[in-house]
């Protein structure tokens, strides 16, 4: 084999085995704290249990969750409904026929950002 090739593919193997043996980078923030993402400064607050069957516990509610289910982890990227393994605050969007559409899980920090904004639109004089 060409000494010449022979080192380049030497020198490939060599910076994808660094890579893979690099540290991973520390995840972003998802949002500044005191920040709630846009989306979120409407809908239910509450705390969602592991997803099972179709079905959350949403406080003390059971709700059906819809076939078209859109869950968003903190750092708003859609995951799959397993990948909730423990109760996790969240807002939720119901669709028409009362199945959970849309789950958008929370830090703690949103949380209770959410709840602040969520209490002073409810006590605000209609417009």
């Amino acid at each position: 084999m060409n000494p010449i090739v022979s080192a380049i593919i030497s020198s490939i193997i060599e910076n994808i085995l660094e890579s893979a043996m690099a540290p991973a980078p520390a995840m972003p923030p998802s949002a500044p704290v005191g920040i709630v993402r846009p989306a979120l400064q409407n809908g239910p607050l509450a705390t969602m249990s592991p997803p099972n069957n179709g079905y959350a516990q949403f406080n003390d509610q059971t709700l059906r969750l819809a076939a078209s289910l859109q869950i968003r982890d903190i750092q708003n990227r859609i995951v799959m409904s397993g990948s909730v393994q423990q109760p996790v605050p969240v807002l939720y969007k119901l669709d028409e026929y009362g199945s959970v559409q849309r789950v958008w899980v929370l830090t703690q920090e949103e949380a209770e950002v959410a709840e602040q904004i969520i209490k002073q639109k409810k006590s605000a004089p209609p417009k």
